[in-house]
């Protein structure tokens, strides 16, 4: 028995996530994680980030000795001979072969070396930092395509309501008419009333099909596979101002970060230019080995082999302006980075503030919604009482009955949106998600009007 219960505990909790019609319940936690290790634009931005990673570990190995081999085999026409008042006397022979093993260390040029590997690495974290952003957008774009498909969702199961108070109010009114209580155009009122429900049920399941296709495509299952999530609105407050937000944002938003570093890597690239006006230094060691035959095997006219280890300087002295004008670009090109992150700054702050004030108003309406919500279904109960008691038409029922549906369905799209502007609002910031706790005022609260004018 003790060996049974524990796969009888999982087998029930397999089974409760698995919806009546076979279909899988998703919780909003479980598609982040589907879609975070299976999209591909995700897994691109991963591989571009391993890319630079490989790309840096090579330029830091620039610092380090390099060794090279070559051989070279030439046959002449004639062999090469040395003329004296004594007599000729040959020196080389038709064939010869040189094969070399060389090390080549490099001392110093210009810093060139240790710049590119700087560059190298700004090129890292840029990567990273499109890693990040592509990943914060993809959790964005997944909470809200999950909260429009629990809004689908509840929409659909509104307009099944709907159509059933609708069939039943038609059933009141042919009993009505049948006992010659109502007129017939209340019976033919009634059934437009019923054919109307049924085409906003349809355009709701439309509504319905897309957003699960939407949240799919995330998701990275087939388009037309049958899925179900957890209807759950945590509706957390965010208790933070403007201001708090607005620095959090130009501290943690990729796009600031990348720019920052744009800026710096065109510094960067000022200082690889600058290095050209320096000498560059390099120490070499070879040895080598000369025959007259191709195996190398006999040198009847000189040494076979020898080492030898020396340095090599160069250093460009005229070069008619070229440098000058690469630095006057690059410089050009910095100030042009630096005006950039001052637009970017400028337009982090202002998308900032529109997802928080969105928030706001999303926090507002659903106080509205749920105003509106309480006082439709009140007008419906009373008006449908007055007309089974012969006080009030048709045409007084469907009004209050649409009013009804209205308010439902907008109590559903206000609870969404506020889901749905919170999870913009912490991309706008960038972080996946908003911190928890702060001193400030609630987004309903007061004194919040003076934040958002600030």
């Amino acid at each position: 028995m003790r060996r049974v219960l524990p796969w009888v505990l999982i087998w029930l909790c397999l089974l409760s996530r698995v919806s009546p019609a076979g279909e899988r319940v998703f919780s909003l936690r479980e598609c982040l994680r589907l879609a975070l290790s299976r999209y591909p634009a995700l897994k691109a931005a991963l591989a571009r980030v391993r890319a630079s990673e490989e790309r840096e570990k090579a330029a830091f190995r620039e610092h380090l000795p390099r060794l090279y081999t070559g051989y070279d085999y030439r046959l002449y026409r004639d062999r090469e001979t040395l003329t004296t008042p004594l007599g000729s006397y040959p020196i080389r022979g038709r064939e010869e072969a040189l094969f070399t093993v060389t090390v080549k260390l490099p001392v110093f040029h210009g810093l060139s070396i240790s710049i590119r590997h700087h560059l190298r690495k700004l090129e890292v974290n840029l990567s990273r930092i499109e890693e990040i952003r592509t990943r914060q957008e993809l959790i964005f774009r997944v909470k809200e395509a999950y909260f429009r498909l629990v809004q689908a969702e509840r929409e659909v199961e509104l307009a099944r309501k709907s159509l059933e108070r609708r069939r039943a109010h038609l059933r009141d009114v042919q009993g009505f008419f049948r006992q010659g209580l109502v007129a017939r155009n209340q019976v033919l009122q009634s059934q437009a009333e019923v054919q109307e429900a049924e085409y906003r049920l349809l355009s709701a399941e439309n509504r319905l099909r897309i957003a699960a296709s939407r949240l799919n495509l995330l998701l990275q299952r087939p388009l037309s596979a049958p899925i179900r999530v957890k209807p759950e609105f945590p509706l957390e407050p965010v208790n933070l101002t403007y201001d708090q937000l607005l620095r959090m944002a130009l501290s943690h938003r990729p796009e600031v970060k990348s720019a920052v570093l744009a800026v710096k890597l065109k510094e960067k690239e000022l200082g690889l230019a600058r290095s050209r006006y320096f000498p560059w230094l390099d120490l070499q060691a070879q040895y080598y080995v000369r025959g007259d035959r191709a195996d190398l095997s006999e040198n009847p006219y000189g040494d076979r082999e020898n080492l030898w280890v020396g340095f090599s300087l160069r250093w460009e002295i005229w070069d008619w302006g070229i440098r000058a004008r690469e630095m006057a670009a690059v410089r050009a090109e910095i100030l042009s980075r630096q005006a950039l992150l001052r637009e970017i700054r400028d337009r982090v702050g202002l998308e900032v503030r529109e997802a928080y004030l969105k928030l706001l108003a999303a926090r507002k309406k659903i106080q509205v919604a749920r105003s509106a919500l309480a006082a439709a279904r009140e007008n419906f109960r009373l008006n449908r009482a007055r007309f089974r008691e012969g006080l009030a038409d048709t045409t007084e029922v469907m009004d209050a009955e649409t009013l009804l549906t209205r308010a439902q369905t907008q109590e559903i799209a206000a609870l969404a949106d506020y889901e749905i502007s919170r999870a913009r609002l912490a991309y706008a910031v960038g972080l996946p998600d908003l911190p928890r706790g702060s001193t400030a005022p609630p987004p309903d609260h007061p004194h919040a009007e003076k934040t958002q004018a600030q």
